[in-house]
């Protein structure tokens, strides 16, 4: 039988059994005419030559050799080599064969860069004043790599890309935060620069991953062990294509007999499954955008990526820490910079108010993983884009971490202020900051704004600030808070703080009771999963332990609207755990008032430890703290309501979300 007449998948599979036979030695795709090979490192050479063949690569007076693998494959690695801006000649030879050579080489820095359309953004979209820049001449020690947008389940050995001198004509197509990155590199080290751009707007994170990194992140473990069991190319998931062969060579026979007799034809056996490829799939650009410069030798990598992660919030963090993981260890530069732009102030929709500030922070965290970088930018973007025009500054902002990191300049102000702790006193809530720089200061003169201030109760007030004298710390208070204790900054997706160091660094957004409170301990409850007594059928169910305070669905959880009281929902801890306070809250719809919250160990005994009445057309917080007890069970039941306050009958009992905390360990 014809392949073309089988499953789709399985001539693919028989497809890569073949072995290429190399009628010319080839060069991987970084070794072009043009190209930059890093300094000071071990650099990798390889590509394709007849199998068994001797392959010789002469490079800057040094001579490699080594022989072509039965499928083809080679590899030599350079010496480490000095800056050199003389484009010099690289002579690649299969024995019995001419020599292939590339020419115009460079030996410099290399980034990779990559993420979503802030990456992918051109100079040619950029402020006035950004373009003028680029227009003023070429850059001769700068060269750009464009690879073009690829998606593919297999990861791929070859891209179509080239290198290009970088100019006022190849800068105006090419990534406008990687060029200025680029260009300001060269002026500072007086070496070349290579800059690779791999990205496409709209991307998630997940495409990205080289999903060996997942197995080195705790969060991330079990994901790989589901992952690769799907994908082609790892052992987990070849081991089922030789099953799934002999089980298509059997249907084969089964379906000519099933033919000949006249018999209905039985169905193809499928195939193993796949990921989805695709640039929001869960697999596909690794594979078709980065692997294919894989194990090229580079200085670092940048980042910019997180609008289509946002709603996420502090899962962000280990997704992060797992493409970090993958990359390093693929491009076998473990101690690699890996420098992220966190994401601009944008208004993405009225339930994304927390949501972002939220993200802004799982970004934040992402600074705890060694030799990382984050450049804030919430005074440069525009709430009202979500692609600020203001690249230079991004990439200025990226190459101070690249400078103190990378390069090992000194006594360089990476950062804007990251808030380091609080403390309460009798003026208000002290704030401290790591990255004060020379002190504290206001990029408008005038009082810090966006901080605001509350009580255990959770209801936060606009906050009076003052900045101290040694201009290390601010003051934080309001006469509406009479004991307060806790602050939130720049917490809402359109927040453009005034805040600042006198480097002219702007402030990140922070909660000093998210999403850990300090004085409850750790919230175990986080993604339990929960029954209710009377189940939300109209997308208001599955908020409840999300770890978001929402006002509407999805991370607002209802009961349904039956006239039936009292209405519980339960959740489950999966184990006895010993707890001190439980935290629940009301949104600001409904008819909510009173709810009670109960716990027990066995489902069946529950004892009450907390009970509140909350205001109608208002969110409110209430916390039940108590002396550490044991639990597995948490239920909230509603015990009374409002009468009809807005569009929702009264009948439907809301919560904003349920949290129990566990003493800190």
């Amino acid at each position: 039988m014809a392949c073309k007449n089988l499953f789709p998948a399985f001539c693919l599979t028989l497809a890569s059994l073949a072995v290429p036979l190399s009628a010319e030695i080839t060069l991987a795709p970084p070794f072009q005419n043009g190209a930059v090979i890093q300094r000071d490192k071990p650099a990798p050479v390889w590509g394709r030559a007849t199998p068994g063949k001797e392959v010789t690569i002469v490079f800057a007076g040094q001579t490699k050799k080594t022989t072509a693998k039965s499928d083809g494959r080679w590899q030599v690695t350079l010496d480490p080599l000095s800056a050199s801006a003389e484009g010099r000649v690289l002579s690649a030879t299969e024995e019995g064969l001419p020599a292939k050579q590339i020419s115009d080489i460079l030996v410099g820095e290399v980034w990779l860069c990559s993420g979503q359309s802030n990456m992918e953004w051109t100079v040619a979209n950029t402020t006035p004043g950004n373009k003028a820049e680029a227009a003023k001449g070429p850059v001769p020690l700068l060269r750009l790599f464009q690879i073009p947008k690829g998606t593919s389940n297999k990861r791929q050995e070859t891209v179509n890309a080239q290198w290009v001198h970088a100019t006022p004509e190849t800068a105006q197509y090419f990534s406008a935060v990687g060029f200025f990155f680029g260009k300001m590199l060269t002026e500072e080290l007086k070496v070349p620069v290579g800059v690779i751009n791999s990205s496409w707007g709209g991307s998630r994170i997940e495409p990205w991953w080289a999903d060996e990194g997942l197995k080195e992140v705790a969060e991330t473990a079990d994901l790989y062990k589901q992952r690769v069991g799907r994908q082609p190319g790892f052992p987990e998931y070849d081991a089922q294509m030789p099953k799934y062969i002999a089980s298509v060579r059997a249907w084969t026979e089964a379906a000519d007999k099933a033919a000949s007799a006249g018999a209905p034809i039985p169905d193809i056996p499928a195939a193993p499954a796949v990921l989805t490829s695709g640039f929001q799939g869960e697999t596909g650009l690794y594979q078709s955008m980065i692997h294919p410069m894989v194990p090229f030798a580079l200085r670092g990598f940048l980042w910019y990526q997180g609008e289509s992660n946002s709603a996420e919030g502090m899962a962000y963090t280990a997704k992060q820490n797992a493409l970090i993981a993958g990359w390093r260890k693929q491009f076998n530069a473990p101690e690699a910079p890996f420098l992220h732009v966190q994401i601009a102030p944008y208004f993405y929709h009225e339930g994304a108010v927390h949501t972002i500030p939220q993200f802004w922070w799982a970004q934040q965290q992402i600074l705890k993983t060694p030799h990382t970088g984050m450049a804030v930018t919430n005074d440069i973007g525009n709430p009202k884009d979500i692609h600020p025009q203001e690249k230079m500054e991004v990439a200025r902002r990226l190459l101070l971490w690249a400078m103190a990191d990378a390069y090992g300049k000194k006594n360089v102000v990476v950062s804007g202020p990251l808030y380091s702790g609080f403390k309460v006193t009798d003026q208000g809530v002290v704030i401290s900051f790591t990255h004060t720089g020379s002190g504290l200061t206001t990029r408008d003169g005038k009082a810090p704004n966006w901080f605001e201030i509350a009580g255990t109760d959770g209801q936060f007030q606009q906050a009076d600030v003052k900045i101290s004298d040694d201009g290390k710390t601010v003051i934080v208070s309001s006469p509406k808070v009479a004991k307060p204790d806790r602050v939130r900054f720049a917490w809402s997706q359109v927040a453009e703080p005034n805040l600042r160091n006198k480097e002219g660094l702007p402030a990140a957004a922070f909660h000093t009771h998210w999403p850990v409170d300090p004085t409850l301990g750790e919230n175990v409850l986080r993604g339990k999963p929960y029954t209710s007594s009377h189940k939300n059928n109209y997308g208001w169910d599955p908020g409840l332990t999300d770890g978001v305070w929402g006002n509407n669905a999805p991370n607002c959880y209802a009961t349904d609207a039956e006239p039936t009281f009292p209405k519980t929902v339960t959740a489950d801890l999966g184990a006895v755990k010993e707890i001190q306070a439980v935290v629940y809250g009301a949104p600001n719809v409904g008819s909510t008032k009173t709810v009670a919250v109960s716990i027990s160990e066995d489902g069946k005994t529950f004892t009450e430890v907390g009970r509140n009445d909350f205001a109608p057309k208002k969110d409110g917080r209430a916390e039940a703290r108590f002396a550490p007890k044991k639990a597995r069970y948490i239920r909230v039941t509603f015990v009374a309501q409002h009468s009809q306050q807005d569009q929702f009958p009264a009948d439907f009992a809301f919560l904003s979300e349920l949290e129990a905390y566990a003493p800190m360990k």
